[in-house]
Protein backbone atom coordinates (compact mmCIF):
# COMPACT_ATOMS: atom_id res chain seq x y z
CA UNK A 1 0.00 0.00 0.00
CA UNK A 2 0.82 3.60 -0.89
CA UNK A 3 1.08 6.26 2.03
CA UNK A 4 -1.83 8.21 0.53
CA UNK A 5 -4.01 4.63 0.92
CA UNK A 6 -2.97 3.76 3.89
CA UNK A 7 -4.51 7.24 5.05
CA UNK A 8 -7.19 6.53 3.00
CA UNK A 9 -8.07 3.38 4.58
CA UNK A 10 -7.33 4.61 8.41
CA UNK A 11 -11.14 6.39 8.05
CA UNK A 12 -12.44 3.00 7.25
CA UNK A 13 -11.19 0.08 9.74
CA UNK A 14 -12.79 -2.44 7.90
CA UNK A 15 -10.68 -1.58 4.63
CA UNK A 16 -7.48 -0.98 6.67
CA UNK A 17 -7.68 -4.19 7.83
CA UNK A 18 -8.98 -6.12 4.47
CA UNK A 19 -6.19 -4.07 2.63
CA UNK A 20 -3.49 -5.54 5.20
CA UNK A 21 -4.89 -8.83 5.62
CA UNK A 22 -7.69 -9.73 3.28
CA UNK A 23 -11.15 -10.53 4.00
CA UNK A 24 -10.80 -13.07 7.21
CA UNK A 25 -10.02 -9.48 8.90
CA UNK A 26 -12.49 -7.02 7.70
CA UNK A 27 -15.25 -9.92 8.40
CA UNK A 28 -13.85 -9.55 11.88
CA UNK A 29 -14.36 -5.54 11.67
CA UNK A 30 -17.52 -6.16 10.49
CA UNK A 31 -18.53 -8.69 13.08
CA UNK A 32 -16.93 -6.21 15.52
CA UNK A 33 -18.71 -3.07 14.70
CA UNK A 34 -22.05 -4.93 14.95
CA UNK A 35 -21.18 -5.57 18.70
CA UNK A 36 -20.05 -2.65 19.22
CA UNK A 37 -22.55 -0.37 17.59
CA UNK A 38 -25.62 -2.68 19.67
CA UNK A 39 -23.54 -2.06 22.94
CA UNK A 40 -22.13 1.42 22.53
CA UNK A 41 -23.80 2.85 19.55
CA UNK A 42 -22.89 3.42 16.29
CA UNK A 43 -18.99 2.90 14.83
CA UNK A 44 -17.42 6.63 15.00
CA UNK A 45 -20.00 7.38 17.61
CA UNK A 46 -17.97 9.54 20.22
CA UNK A 47 -19.30 8.89 23.97
CA UNK A 48 -17.22 11.15 25.84
CA UNK A 49 -18.47 14.51 25.66
CA UNK A 50 -22.01 13.00 27.19
CA UNK A 51 -20.19 10.98 29.34
CA UNK A 52 -17.85 13.98 30.44
CA UNK A 53 -21.26 15.99 31.03
CA UNK A 54 -22.86 13.08 33.05
CA UNK A 55 -19.56 12.92 35.21
CA UNK A 56 -19.51 16.23 36.27
CA UNK A 57 -22.84 16.06 37.63
CA UNK A 58 -21.88 12.80 38.96
CA UNK A 59 -19.19 14.58 40.81
CA UNK A 60 -21.10 17.07 42.12
CA UNK A 61 -23.66 14.94 43.56
CA UNK A 62 -21.17 12.47 45.45
CA UNK A 63 -19.37 15.58 46.94
CA UNK A 64 -22.33 17.02 48.27
CA UNK A 65 -23.04 13.76 49.24
CA UNK A 66 -20.02 12.87 51.09
CA UNK A 67 -20.92 16.76 52.92
CA UNK A 68 -23.98 15.87 53.93
CA UNK A 69 -22.86 12.47 55.35
CA UNK A 70 -20.26 13.99 57.41
CA UNK A 71 -23.03 17.48 58.87
CA UNK A 72 -25.50 14.08 60.01
CA UNK A 73 -22.64 12.71 62.34
CA UNK A 74 -22.48 15.92 64.57
CA UNK A 75 -20.06 16.89 66.89
CA UNK A 76 -18.67 14.62 69.40
CA UNK A 77 -18.24 16.06 73.06
CA UNK A 78 -14.93 16.87 74.07
CA UNK A 79 -14.37 16.37 77.59
CA UNK A 80 -11.00 17.48 79.36
CA UNK A 81 -9.89 16.44 82.40
CA UNK A 82 -10.44 19.65 83.99
CA UNK A 83 -7.07 20.88 85.16
CA UNK A 84 -7.30 24.08 83.23
CA UNK A 85 -9.98 25.26 85.71
CA UNK A 86 -8.84 23.22 88.90
CA UNK A 87 -5.49 24.98 89.13
CA UNK A 88 -4.63 28.81 88.64
CA UNK A 89 -1.31 28.44 88.09
CA UNK A 90 -1.53 26.22 85.08
CA UNK A 91 0.70 23.48 86.55
CA UNK A 92 -1.52 20.65 84.74
CA UNK A 93 -1.56 22.55 81.01
CA UNK A 94 1.40 23.30 78.76
CA UNK A 95 2.57 26.80 78.48
CA UNK A 96 6.19 25.99 77.06
CA UNK A 97 8.21 29.76 75.18
CA UNK A 98 5.70 31.71 77.36
CA UNK A 99 7.05 33.55 80.32
CA UNK A 100 7.93 31.67 83.52
CA UNK A 101 8.78 31.97 87.36
CA UNK A 102 11.38 30.56 88.48
CA UNK A 103 9.81 27.40 89.08
CA UNK A 104 8.59 27.02 86.14
CA UNK A 105 4.87 28.42 86.71
CA UNK A 106 4.02 30.51 83.67
CA UNK A 107 2.87 34.06 83.62
CA UNK A 108 -0.51 34.16 84.16
CA UNK A 109 -1.23 37.42 81.86
CA UNK A 110 0.84 35.82 79.15
CA UNK A 111 -1.35 32.25 79.27
CA UNK A 112 -4.47 34.27 79.40
CA UNK A 113 -3.42 36.10 76.06
CA UNK A 114 -2.45 32.56 74.61
CA UNK A 115 -6.20 31.59 75.62
CA UNK A 116 -7.48 34.77 73.88
CA UNK A 117 -5.71 34.41 70.86
CA UNK A 118 -6.88 30.79 70.87
CA UNK A 119 -10.37 31.78 71.12
CA UNK A 120 -10.15 34.57 68.45
CA UNK A 121 -8.04 32.03 66.10
CA UNK A 122 -6.44 35.37 64.32
CA UNK A 123 -2.54 34.86 63.19
CA UNK A 124 -1.78 38.30 64.56
CA UNK A 125 -3.40 37.98 67.79
CA UNK A 126 -0.66 35.13 67.89
CA UNK A 127 2.16 37.27 66.72
CA UNK A 128 1.25 39.57 69.58
CA UNK A 129 1.65 36.42 72.54
CA UNK A 130 4.94 37.51 74.69
CA UNK A 131 7.11 34.54 73.84
CA UNK A 132 10.41 34.70 76.56
CA UNK A 133 13.12 33.20 74.54
CA UNK A 134 14.14 32.09 70.48
CA UNK A 135 11.66 28.56 69.95
CA UNK A 136 8.21 29.36 68.46
CA UNK A 137 4.93 27.94 68.90
CA UNK A 138 4.12 24.81 66.51
CA UNK A 139 1.27 25.94 64.44
CA UNK A 140 -1.79 26.69 66.80
CA UNK A 141 -3.80 27.81 63.92
CA UNK A 142 -2.81 24.15 62.20
CA UNK A 143 -5.98 22.56 63.83
CA UNK A 144 -8.24 25.64 62.11
CA UNK A 145 -7.41 24.54 58.59
CA UNK A 146 -10.37 23.34 56.97
CA UNK A 147 -10.68 19.99 54.68
CA UNK A 148 -12.33 18.95 52.15
CA UNK A 149 -11.45 15.07 51.88
CA UNK A 150 -12.74 13.46 55.06
CA UNK A 151 -14.07 15.11 58.70
CA UNK A 152 -13.68 18.39 59.95
CA UNK A 153 -10.76 19.30 62.46
CA UNK A 154 -13.75 19.50 65.61
CA UNK A 155 -16.17 16.57 64.09
CA UNK A 156 -13.39 13.87 65.17
CA UNK A 157 -13.39 12.39 68.71
CA UNK A 158 -10.90 12.64 71.13
CA UNK A 159 -10.76 10.07 73.48
CA UNK A 160 -9.59 9.03 76.12
CA UNK A 161 -8.77 12.59 77.49
CA UNK A 162 -5.53 13.18 79.40
CA UNK A 163 -5.10 11.97 82.78
CA UNK A 164 -5.82 14.81 85.50
CA UNK A 165 -2.37 15.73 87.06
CA UNK A 166 -2.90 14.54 90.47
CA UNK A 167 -4.42 10.91 89.21
CA UNK A 168 -3.00 7.72 89.95
CA UNK A 169 -2.49 7.46 85.58
CA UNK A 170 -0.67 10.20 85.85
CA UNK A 171 1.72 9.22 88.24
CA UNK A 172 1.62 5.75 86.74
CA UNK A 173 2.62 7.14 83.08
CA UNK A 174 5.32 9.49 84.59
CA UNK A 175 6.84 6.67 86.02
CA UNK A 176 7.11 4.21 83.28
CA UNK A 177 8.71 7.58 81.09
CA UNK A 178 11.27 7.54 84.81
CA UNK A 179 11.60 3.70 83.69
CA UNK A 180 11.78 4.01 80.14
CA UNK A 181 14.71 6.62 80.29
CA UNK A 182 16.76 4.45 82.87
CA UNK A 183 16.52 1.41 80.55
CA UNK A 184 17.24 3.45 76.99
CA UNK A 185 20.77 1.19 76.60
CA UNK A 186 19.32 -2.27 77.59
CA UNK A 187 19.67 -4.39 75.03
CA UNK A 188 16.34 -5.86 74.24
CA UNK A 189 18.11 -9.42 74.34
CA UNK A 190 19.21 -8.68 78.16
CA UNK A 191 15.66 -7.90 79.36
CA UNK A 192 15.62 -11.22 81.23
CA UNK A 193 17.92 -10.58 83.03
CA UNK A 194 18.62 -7.13 83.53
CA UNK A 195 18.18 -5.92 86.69
CA UNK A 196 17.04 -2.38 85.94
CA UNK A 197 14.51 -3.55 83.32
CA UNK A 198 13.44 -6.22 87.05
CA UNK A 199 13.28 -3.14 89.47
CA UNK A 200 10.60 -1.51 86.22
CA UNK A 201 8.46 -4.83 86.14
CA UNK A 202 8.12 -4.61 89.97
CA UNK A 203 7.84 -0.74 90.34
CA UNK A 204 5.55 -0.50 87.60
CA UNK A 205 3.61 -3.68 88.40
CA UNK A 206 2.07 -2.19 91.78
CA UNK A 207 0.59 1.20 90.20
CA UNK A 208 -2.95 1.02 90.49
CA UNK A 209 -2.96 3.90 87.09
CA UNK A 210 -0.55 1.91 84.95
CA UNK A 211 -2.60 1.14 81.56
CA UNK A 212 -0.22 -1.24 79.78
CA UNK A 213 -0.61 -4.67 79.43
CA UNK A 214 -0.51 -6.93 82.49
CA UNK A 215 1.01 -9.17 83.78
CA UNK A 216 4.27 -7.01 83.56
CA UNK A 217 6.86 -9.64 82.36
CA UNK A 218 10.42 -9.11 80.19
CA UNK A 219 8.48 -9.84 77.08
CA UNK A 220 5.50 -7.24 77.83
CA UNK A 221 6.91 -3.92 79.75
CA UNK A 222 7.06 -1.20 77.65
CA UNK A 223 4.73 -2.84 74.74
CA UNK A 224 0.89 -2.47 73.69
CA UNK A 225 -1.29 -4.99 74.17
CA UNK A 226 -2.61 -4.85 70.57
CA UNK A 227 -2.85 -7.58 68.50
CA UNK A 228 0.69 -9.08 68.12
CA UNK A 229 2.56 -6.30 69.43
CA UNK A 230 3.79 -9.07 72.02
CA UNK A 231 4.92 -11.60 69.63
CA UNK A 232 8.68 -11.59 69.10
CA UNK A 233 10.87 -8.75 69.05
CA UNK A 234 10.51 -5.52 70.46
CA UNK A 235 10.76 -4.32 67.11
CA UNK A 236 8.61 -4.34 64.05
CA UNK A 237 10.20 -6.34 60.54
CA UNK A 238 9.29 -3.33 58.68
CA UNK A 239 12.38 -1.17 60.72
CA UNK A 240 14.68 -4.25 60.16
CA UNK A 241 14.23 -5.61 56.95
CA UNK A 242 15.59 -3.84 53.83
CA UNK A 243 13.50 -2.29 51.25
CA UNK A 244 14.39 -0.96 47.88
CA UNK A 245 13.45 3.16 47.43
CA UNK A 246 13.66 3.82 43.44
CA UNK A 247 15.47 1.29 42.60
CA UNK A 248 18.42 2.06 45.92
CA UNK A 249 18.54 -0.79 48.13
CA UNK A 250 17.92 0.44 51.67
CA UNK A 251 19.15 -0.77 54.78
CA UNK A 252 17.64 0.17 57.85
CA UNK A 253 20.73 0.90 60.62
CA UNK A 254 20.48 4.22 62.52
CA UNK A 255 22.51 6.42 63.52
CA UNK A 256 21.93 6.69 67.68
CA UNK A 257 23.62 8.79 70.06
CA UNK A 258 25.82 7.13 72.44
CA UNK A 259 24.68 4.95 75.36
CA UNK A 260 24.62 7.16 79.02
CA UNK A 261 24.94 4.02 81.38
CA UNK A 262 27.68 2.03 78.95
CA UNK A 263 29.05 4.77 76.86
CA UNK A 264 29.95 8.87 77.38
CA UNK A 265 26.45 9.69 75.94
CA UNK A 266 24.14 12.11 77.16
CA UNK A 267 20.94 13.49 77.77
CA UNK A 268 19.31 16.95 77.88
CA UNK A 269 16.77 18.35 81.14
CA UNK A 270 18.61 16.46 83.72
CA UNK A 271 19.75 20.04 85.09
CA UNK A 272 16.91 22.40 86.36
CA UNK A 273 18.65 25.59 84.89
CA UNK A 274 18.66 24.04 81.79
CA UNK A 275 15.03 22.82 82.19
CA UNK A 276 14.06 26.09 83.17
CA UNK A 277 15.50 27.82 80.01
CA UNK A 278 13.59 25.32 78.06
CA UNK A 279 10.17 25.90 79.64
CA UNK A 280 10.97 30.29 78.86
CA UNK A 281 11.81 29.12 74.81
CA UNK A 282 15.70 29.20 75.79
CA UNK A 283 16.19 33.28 76.30
CA UNK A 284 18.63 34.67 74.95
CA UNK A 285 22.00 33.52 76.52
CA UNK A 286 21.20 30.35 77.30
CA UNK A 287 22.30 27.21 75.38
CA UNK A 288 20.61 24.21 73.30
CA UNK A 289 23.07 20.73 73.79
CA UNK A 290 23.65 18.40 70.86
CA UNK A 291 23.81 14.97 71.46
CA UNK A 292 26.88 12.70 71.04
CA UNK A 293 26.49 10.65 68.73
CA UNK A 294 27.71 6.86 68.26
CA UNK A 295 29.40 6.74 64.60
CA UNK A 296 28.66 2.83 64.38
CA UNK A 297 25.36 2.95 62.40
CA UNK A 298 23.52 -0.09 64.30
CA UNK A 299 19.87 -1.70 63.88
CA UNK A 300 17.10 -0.80 66.61
CA UNK A 301 18.45 -3.14 69.27
CA UNK A 302 17.33 -1.35 72.33
CA UNK A 303 15.12 1.84 73.42
CA UNK A 304 17.21 4.42 72.56
CA UNK A 305 17.12 3.07 69.03
CA UNK A 306 13.24 3.18 69.29
CA UNK A 307 13.49 6.58 70.60
CA UNK A 308 15.87 8.04 67.92
CA UNK A 309 13.64 6.42 65.40
CA UNK A 310 10.82 8.12 66.30
CA UNK A 311 12.54 11.57 66.59
CA UNK A 312 14.24 11.26 63.49
CA UNK A 313 10.88 10.33 60.78
CA UNK A 314 8.94 12.61 59.11
CA UNK A 315 6.01 11.10 60.67
CA UNK A 316 4.63 8.66 58.04
CA UNK A 317 7.76 8.17 56.48
CA UNK A 318 8.08 4.49 58.39
CA UNK A 319 4.65 3.57 57.01
CA UNK A 320 5.94 4.19 53.67
CA UNK A 321 8.68 1.76 54.08
CA UNK A 322 6.36 -0.57 55.19
CA UNK A 323 4.40 0.09 52.21
CA UNK A 324 7.26 -0.71 49.78
CA UNK A 325 7.97 -3.32 51.87
CA UNK A 326 4.66 -5.20 51.63
CA UNK A 327 4.38 -3.87 47.92
CA UNK A 328 7.17 -6.04 47.37
CA UNK A 329 5.63 -9.32 47.87
CA UNK A 330 3.58 -9.12 45.35
CA UNK A 331 -0.39 -10.25 44.90
CA UNK A 332 0.13 -12.96 47.37
CA UNK A 333 0.33 -9.78 50.02
CA UNK A 334 -3.14 -8.26 48.93
CA UNK A 335 -6.50 -8.43 50.93
CA UNK A 336 -8.51 -11.12 49.29
CA UNK A 337 -11.06 -8.30 48.85
CA UNK A 338 -8.55 -5.92 46.04
CA UNK A 339 -10.80 -6.34 43.13
CA UNK A 340 -7.65 -6.63 40.79
CA UNK A 341 -5.75 -9.64 42.77
CA UNK A 342 -8.26 -12.69 41.12
CA UNK A 343 -8.81 -10.80 37.87
CA UNK A 344 -7.61 -12.41 35.04
CA UNK A 345 -7.27 -9.11 32.77
CA UNK A 346 -6.53 -6.11 34.35
CA UNK A 347 -4.66 -4.71 37.01
CA UNK A 348 -4.83 -2.30 39.80
CA UNK A 349 -2.81 0.71 39.44
CA UNK A 350 -4.57 4.42 39.72
CA UNK A 351 -7.17 2.82 41.38
CA UNK A 352 -6.30 -0.30 44.13
CA UNK A 353 -2.90 -0.35 42.89
CA UNK A 354 0.51 1.08 44.30
CA UNK A 355 -0.37 4.77 43.03
CA UNK A 356 -3.82 4.56 44.60
CA UNK A 357 -2.21 3.25 48.03
CA UNK A 358 0.64 5.41 48.03
CA UNK A 359 -1.65 8.76 47.14
CA UNK A 360 -4.02 7.66 50.41
CA UNK A 361 -0.63 7.52 52.63
CA UNK A 362 -0.31 10.79 52.11
CA UNK A 363 -3.75 12.30 51.91
CA UNK A 364 -4.07 11.15 55.76
CA UNK A 365 -1.43 13.66 56.49
CA UNK A 366 -4.76 15.91 57.36
CA UNK A 367 -4.90 13.22 61.10
CA UNK A 368 -3.10 16.32 61.94
CA UNK A 369 -5.76 18.68 61.51
CA UNK A 370 -7.88 17.59 63.93
CA UNK A 371 -4.52 16.36 66.36
CA UNK A 372 -3.73 19.83 66.47
CA UNK A 373 -7.49 20.72 67.10
CA UNK A 374 -7.71 18.65 70.02
CA UNK A 375 -3.66 19.89 71.49
CA UNK A 376 -4.22 23.40 71.19
CA UNK A 377 -8.40 23.76 71.44
CA UNK A 378 -9.24 21.00 73.87
CA UNK A 379 -6.76 19.97 76.09
CA UNK A 380 -3.57 22.14 76.19
CA UNK A 381 -2.11 18.99 78.20
CA UNK A 382 1.23 19.68 79.59
CA UNK A 383 4.20 17.81 78.37
CA UNK A 384 6.49 15.34 80.00
CA UNK A 385 9.50 17.21 80.55
CA UNK A 386 6.72 20.05 82.52
CA UNK A 387 5.62 17.32 84.44
CA UNK A 388 9.13 16.15 85.50
CA UNK A 389 9.80 19.74 86.75
CA UNK A 390 6.78 19.51 88.52
CA UNK A 391 7.99 16.65 90.74
CA UNK A 392 11.64 17.87 91.08
CA UNK A 393 10.23 20.65 92.98
CA UNK A 394 7.80 18.68 95.04
CA UNK A 395 10.34 16.34 95.87
CA UNK A 396 13.20 19.57 96.55
CA UNK A 397 10.72 21.01 98.73
CA UNK A 398 9.91 24.23 96.50
CA UNK A 399 6.24 23.56 95.78
CA UNK A 400 3.42 21.42 97.29
CA UNK A 401 2.19 19.86 93.93
CA UNK A 402 -1.12 17.05 94.17
CA UNK A 403 1.46 14.60 92.47
CA UNK A 404 -0.15 11.15 93.24
CA UNK A 405 1.95 9.17 96.59
CA UNK A 406 2.11 6.40 93.92
CA UNK A 407 4.97 8.44 91.75
CA UNK A 408 6.21 10.47 94.72
CA UNK A 409 7.20 7.06 96.65
CA UNK A 410 8.70 4.97 94.00
CA UNK A 411 12.23 4.00 93.69
CA UNK A 412 12.80 5.25 90.50
CA UNK A 413 13.07 9.00 91.51
CA UNK A 414 15.99 8.09 93.52
CA UNK A 415 17.60 6.08 90.59
CA UNK A 416 16.83 8.84 88.17
CA UNK A 417 18.76 11.54 90.63
CA UNK A 418 21.96 9.00 90.29
CA UNK A 419 21.51 8.86 86.40
CA UNK A 420 20.80 12.97 85.88
CA UNK A 421 23.77 13.32 88.17
CA UNK A 422 26.20 10.87 86.09
CA UNK A 423 25.09 13.03 83.18
CA UNK A 424 25.08 16.43 84.98
CA UNK A 425 29.16 15.51 86.44
CA UNK A 426 29.53 14.76 82.25
CA UNK A 427 28.16 17.51 80.95
CA UNK A 428 29.56 20.07 83.75
CA UNK A 429 25.75 21.05 84.09
CA UNK A 430 24.28 21.48 88.03
CA UNK A 431 27.59 21.76 89.93
CA UNK A 432 27.52 18.33 88.79
CA UNK A 433 24.59 17.60 91.04
CA UNK A 434 21.36 15.18 90.21
CA UNK A 435 17.81 15.94 89.79
CA UNK A 436 14.45 14.60 89.62
CA UNK A 437 13.49 15.62 85.88
CA UNK A 438 12.92 13.45 83.32
CA UNK A 439 15.97 13.13 80.75
CA UNK A 440 15.12 13.69 77.72
CA UNK A 441 16.70 13.00 74.01
CA UNK A 442 15.46 15.89 72.54
CA UNK A 443 17.81 18.65 73.05
CA UNK A 444 15.07 21.53 73.40
CA UNK A 445 12.79 18.70 75.72
CA UNK A 446 9.81 19.06 74.04
CA UNK A 447 8.03 19.99 70.78
CA UNK A 448 6.61 23.74 71.18
CA UNK A 449 2.88 22.43 71.20
CA UNK A 450 1.00 20.60 73.34
CA UNK A 451 1.12 16.69 74.38
CA UNK A 452 -2.24 15.43 73.85
CA UNK A 453 -2.91 13.47 71.19
CA UNK A 454 0.09 12.56 70.49
CA UNK A 455 1.18 13.38 66.52
CA UNK A 456 2.79 10.39 66.15
CA UNK A 457 -0.18 8.52 67.67
CA UNK A 458 -2.68 9.76 64.58
CA UNK A 459 -0.02 9.08 62.55
CA UNK A 460 0.28 5.44 63.51
CA UNK A 461 -3.44 4.82 64.00
CA UNK A 462 -4.55 6.25 60.42
CA UNK A 463 -1.34 4.44 58.19
CA UNK A 464 -1.69 1.08 60.50
CA UNK A 465 -5.42 1.17 59.61
CA UNK A 466 -4.70 1.71 55.77
CA UNK A 467 -1.91 -1.00 55.22
CA UNK A 468 -4.02 -3.25 57.01
CA UNK A 469 -7.29 -2.89 55.02
CA UNK A 470 -4.87 -2.93 51.75
CA UNK A 471 -3.07 -5.79 52.79
CA UNK A 472 -4.26 -9.50 53.79
CA UNK A 473 -3.24 -9.13 58.00
CA UNK A 474 -2.96 -12.82 58.53
CA UNK A 475 -0.15 -13.23 55.90
CA UNK A 476 3.28 -14.91 57.48
CA UNK A 477 6.09 -12.61 56.81
CA UNK A 478 8.82 -14.20 55.35
CA UNK A 479 12.58 -14.43 56.27
CA UNK A 480 11.99 -12.67 59.79
CA UNK A 481 14.62 -11.62 61.46
CA UNK A 482 15.84 -9.76 65.32
CA UNK A 483 18.60 -7.68 65.90
CA UNK A 484 21.76 -9.14 67.78
CA UNK A 485 22.73 -7.84 71.33
CA UNK A 486 24.78 -4.81 70.02
CA UNK A 487 22.70 -3.67 66.98
CA UNK A 488 25.53 -4.43 64.65
CA UNK A 489 24.13 -7.50 62.60
CA UNK A 490 20.98 -9.06 62.18
CA UNK A 491 19.89 -12.55 62.75
CA UNK A 492 17.35 -15.55 61.80
CA UNK A 493 14.26 -15.23 63.79
CA UNK A 494 12.70 -19.03 63.97
CA UNK A 495 9.10 -19.58 64.37
CA UNK A 496 8.14 -21.94 67.14
CA UNK A 497 11.66 -21.39 68.42
CA UNK A 498 11.92 -17.76 68.92
CA UNK A 499 8.06 -17.06 69.07
CA UNK A 500 5.21 -17.50 67.12
CA UNK A 501 4.71 -16.32 63.35
CA UNK A 502 5.20 -12.52 62.40
CA UNK A 503 2.02 -11.38 60.30
CA UNK A 504 0.96 -8.81 58.47
CA UNK A 505 -1.44 -7.00 61.10
CA UNK A 506 0.73 -7.74 63.74
CA UNK A 507 3.94 -6.58 62.38
CA UNK A 508 1.85 -3.16 61.45
CA UNK A 509 0.98 -2.81 64.92
CA UNK A 510 4.01 -3.21 65.89
CA UNK A 511 4.96 -0.60 64.05
CA UNK A 512 2.46 1.85 65.82
CA UNK A 513 3.94 0.72 68.69
CA UNK A 514 7.37 1.60 67.50
CA UNK A 515 6.88 4.94 66.59
CA UNK A 516 4.09 6.27 68.80
CA UNK A 517 5.73 5.05 72.01
CA UNK A 518 9.23 5.67 70.69
CA UNK A 519 8.06 9.28 71.24
CA UNK A 520 7.34 8.00 75.03
CA UNK A 521 11.55 7.08 75.21
CA UNK A 522 12.66 10.06 73.21
CA UNK A 523 10.78 11.68 76.42
CA UNK A 524 8.15 13.91 74.91
CA UNK A 525 4.97 11.24 74.79
CA UNK A 526 2.50 9.61 77.29
CA UNK A 527 1.03 6.93 76.82
CA UNK A 528 -2.15 7.96 76.92
CA UNK A 529 -1.21 10.33 74.21
CA UNK A 530 -0.76 7.96 72.06
CA UNK A 531 -3.96 5.33 72.73
CA UNK A 532 -6.44 8.89 72.39
CA UNK A 533 -3.88 9.27 68.99
CA UNK A 534 -4.35 6.12 67.66
CA UNK A 535 -8.21 6.25 68.44
CA UNK A 536 -8.65 9.31 66.40
CA UNK A 537 -6.03 8.31 63.21
CA UNK A 538 -8.25 5.57 62.94
CA UNK A 539 -11.29 7.39 62.88
CA UNK A 540 -10.25 9.28 60.32
CA UNK A 541 -8.92 6.67 58.17
CA UNK A 542 -12.26 5.04 58.48
CA UNK A 543 -14.03 8.27 57.55
CA UNK A 544 -11.93 8.77 54.61
CA UNK A 545 -12.07 5.42 53.45
CA UNK A 546 -15.73 5.57 54.17
CA UNK A 547 -16.28 8.73 51.91
CA UNK A 548 -14.12 7.24 48.99
CA UNK A 549 -15.75 3.70 48.50
CA UNK A 550 -19.13 5.22 46.08
CA UNK A 551 -16.10 6.71 43.70
CA UNK A 552 -14.91 3.24 42.96
CA UNK A 553 -16.04 1.98 39.53
CA UNK A 554 -15.27 -1.85 40.39
CA UNK A 555 -18.62 -2.98 41.05
CA UNK A 556 -16.59 -6.57 42.47
CA UNK A 557 -15.22 -4.41 45.44
CA UNK A 558 -16.94 -5.20 48.56
CA UNK A 559 -15.47 -2.99 50.71
CA UNK A 560 -12.80 -2.66 53.48
CA UNK A 561 -11.89 -4.22 56.20
CA UNK A 562 -9.65 -4.45 58.88
CA UNK A 563 -8.56 -4.82 62.46
CA UNK A 564 -8.50 -1.75 64.67
CA UNK A 565 -5.49 -1.86 67.19
CA UNK A 566 -7.67 -2.30 69.99
CA UNK A 567 -9.04 -5.70 68.57
CA UNK A 568 -12.52 -4.74 66.67
CA UNK A 569 -12.99 -5.77 63.35
CA UNK A 570 -14.27 -2.97 61.10
CA UNK A 571 -16.21 -3.69 57.63
CA UNK A 572 -16.49 -0.86 55.12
Amino acid sequence: MTAGEIRQARTDRRGFLGALGGTALASWAEDTDARRGAACGEPGDDPEPQRGEERRHRAFQLRRQAALDELRLGLFPKWTNGDEELYPNRIGNYSKCLPHNDLGEVDPDAYDAMLCALASGRFEDFEALPLAGLLRLSNPLGGLTYDLIGPDAAAVPIEPPPPPFASAEAAAQMAELYWMALCRDVPFTDYSTDPTVAAAIDDLSRYSGYRGPRPLTPQTIFRMDSPGVMDGPMVSQFMLQPMTYDSIRLVPRLQVPLPVTTGNGIDFMTSYDEWLAAQRGFPPGTTIGFPRMDPVPRYIHNLRGVGQLAGSDMHFTPYLRAALILLSYGDQALSDRNPYKSSRTQIGFASFGPSHLLTLMGCLTRASHPGFYGKWYVHRYLRPDAFGGRVHNRRRGAADYPIHPDLLESPVLDRIYAYNELVNRRRGLNGGRGSYLLPSMMPIGSPTDPSHPGGHGYTAGSRAALLKAWFKEDFVLPNPVKPSRDGTALEPYVPGVDGPPLTIAGEINKLAHNTSLGRDVYGIHYRNDDVAGHKLGEELAIRVLREERPTYPESVFRGFVFTRLDGTLVEL
